[in-house]
């Protein structure tokens, strides 16, 4: 096998290029934009194309799926007389192109923020093909493709273009539930440009829904000319005995059997788009755009707008350009001089982390198969923390709206919506409780304070999250009904807002009193306790018990600012926290657990369901 080359760098803005990529097992990128297309492509040009759980418009993958599924974005050309070729490699002659040792086919990717292309060339056909994938930066979810097919040969070569996108169009989890159901409500039509497929129903873990969702691949010439026809259903396209790298449609160069305008119902899709004949001279390119939508607002004109948009060869380029300067310059800062230049251009990749983060969460690359989409409440701290360096403006706002999430009982909302603020209850009431939670928050936001001064920040009123799960996920408040919403209200009926400074204090004087039989803070749920025999019962943190008197230790710093700074003498808290501030009240003695045990146990009785609405005032003493 030849020797696998290192990547390298190629220009100041952080390109890269890698030679034989394919040969790097596991490799693959992102492909995202700030509107919700979430994307990953192999070499191969495998990967999925998803803006949530429940809206893929291919296949879901993990890192397994990237080499065991034949399900990827595929572009095949038929060269007459000399034989078919795909120019993502997946064919079966090509496969074995990866363990030859004078294979005819050469491989490189490129690729950039957030932009990938890929250049495979074989030399005994005499074709070159360069395929360049992006997300553009706006508020459509698509992924654009540009194929550009050139003869690199001596003599002209006539080939048959036919894309071929499987169009899975549903929710993850029917890839075990419902697969087969669920493609019967497929309905799939064809345009002047593409396959579109609208599924009647979702079914999913929200019930079974009438589905808005509209999933499409089309497809133009360069020049921006349509398809001639499409193969629009996966059975047809593949034919009997074959498969999607070896479709009979392609390798018989059958006739495509849809025109524009035709209806389909309960197959599973496929946007197999077949072009006009091409008669390439020697050294002649030829160049098609593919665009990969998700429409959630079912908006059956969506489609005219992108092929408008990125419909040749032009628009094309002209989006791709935006989309190079959109993120150089949103990862200018910071910005990074050492003496090793390597590395400064690597940070401007340590630069995107948070970007992405934010974009996918936890769940929606290869090798993050963590749960079922979004952040999880520590990511919305950190995240912060990078957006403190990179885009403060917004980082205010962001703070504010993340404290909506802290239930009264020291807990937080673990199920996070794609809106700021949004926070979600679980619909199966499991009770989950990771006992660092409490800390983020305030160490986020004293970087916060400490960068800008804004100390009054700490006085504005936010509320709390609310649902049936009650003092700190140990019990269910059993009147609590959906239809009264996810926020804690009186009992008057009003919705309660308390201070930032009062969401702070709770959520670290509900652990201080929640111990163990050591009298350190219990370790309740954690990521990491998950392997640990008893650890939810019988664990306890010392290194998260001494943070948490940290983080108390530099926020009566932060009080002592405050007084003396904005002239602020007294704060408000709700009249329940009276019971948390002991030493104001019935002191307990803090060497027993039993003791402060039981204090905590009154404090959540006091509010399990609702709160008296009332303040007290307090003295700073500091």
């Amino acid at each position: 096998m030849n020797k696998v080359k290192p990547w390298e760098f190629i220009n100041e803005n952080g390109e890269f290029e890698l030679e034989n990529p394919e040969k790097n097992s596991y490799l693959y990128f992102p492909i995202a934009n700030e509107a919700g297309i979430m994307s990953s492509i192999t070499p191969t040009l495998n990967g999925d194309i998803k803006s949530s759980q429940n809206t893929f418009l291919l296949l879901p993958v993990s890192a397994e799926d990237l080499h065991n599924t034949r399900s990827a974005r595929n572009f095949w050309i038929n060269i007459k007389e000399r034989g078919v070729w795909s120019v993502s490699g997946n064919s079966p002659t090509q496969v074995g192109y990866t363990f030859q040792e004078n294979s005819p086919e050469s491989v490189k990717l490129q690729a950039g923020f957030l932009w990938h292309k890929i250049i495979r060339e074989n030399k005994d056909l005499g074709i070159r093909a360069e395929v360049l994938n992006f997300a553009p930066v706006d508020n459509h979810k698509v992924e654009l493709m540009k194929v550009s097919i050139t003869n690199i040969g001596e003599d002209t070569k006539i080939i048959i273009p036919t894309a071929a996108i499987p169009i899975y169009g549903r929710s993850a989890d029917n890839l075990r539930d419902h697969r087969h159901v669920t493609s019967l409500l497929h309905r799939i039509k064809t345009t002047d440009y593409g396959v579109v497929v609208k599924p009647t129903l979702s079914f999913d873990e929200r019930g079974h829904k009438t589905n808005n969702v509209i999933y499409s691949v089309l497809g133009a010439e360069g020049n921006g000319d349509n398809p001639i026809g499409f193969f629009p259903e996966v059975e047809e396209f593949i034919g009997e005995g074959g498969n999607l790298e070896c479709p009979e449609a392609v390798f018989l160069n059958k006739e495509p059997y849809c025109k524009s305008g035709d209806m389909l119902e309960g197959y599973e899709a496929i946007g197999a788009i077949r072009f006009k004949d091409v008669e390439l001279s020697a050294g002649e390119t030829k160049t098609f755009i593919i665009m990969m939508a998700i429409n959630e607002d079912g908006d059956e004109k969506e489609n005219e707008v992108l092929i408008n948009k990125y419909g040749s060869q032009e628009k094309f380029d002209k989006a791709l350009n935006e989309c190079k300067v959109y993120w150089q310059n949103k990862l200018s800062k910071p910005e990074f001089k050492t003496g090793d230049d390597k590395f400064d251009k690597w940070m401007k990749w340590i630069n995107l982390q948070p970007i992405l983060r934010r974009i996918y969460g936890c769940s929606f690359l290869p090798h993050h198969d963590y749960g079922r989409g979004g952040r999880g409440w520590r990511d919305l701290w950190q995240d912060c923390l990078a957006l403190l360096m990179m885009e403060p403006d917004e980082v205010r706002k962001l703070l504010y709206n993340n404290y909506a999430g802290v239930r009264i009982d020291g807990s937080n909302a673990t199920i996070i919506g794609s809106k700021p603020g949004e926070f979600i209850a679980d619909r199966n009431n499991i009770a989950r409780i990771w006992m660092d939670h409490g800390a983020w928050p305030f160490l986020t936001t004293k970087l916060y304070l400490d960068l800008s001064g804004d100390l009054n920040f700490l006085l504005e009123e936010q509320e709390y999250f609310k649902d049936r799960l009650a003092s700190r996920c140990t019990d269910f408040d059993e009147n609590w009904t959906i239809e009264e919403g996810n926020k804690l209200k009186t009992i008057d009926g009003k919705n309660y807002k308390g201070t930032i400074l009062e969401h702070i204090l709770i959520q670290h004087l509900t652990p201080f009193f929640n111990v163990g039989m050591h009298n350190n803070i219990r370790l309740e749920g954690a990521d990491w306790n998950d392997g640990l025999d008893m650890a939810p019962e019988k664990g306890e943190s010392v290194a998260f018990t001494a943070l948490y008197g940290s983080n108390l230790i530099e926020f009566a710093k932060l009080l002592r600012e405050l007084k003396e700074s904005n002239s602020i003498y007294e704060i408000e808290l709700v009249e329940e926290m009276l019971l948390l501030l002991d030493s104001l009240n019935t002191p307990v003695n803090y060497d027993s657990v039993e003791e402060k045990v039981n204090l905590l146990k009154k404090y959540f009785n006091s509010c399990k369901s609702k709160v008296s609405g009332k303040k007290l005032r307090f003295q700073l003493m500091i």
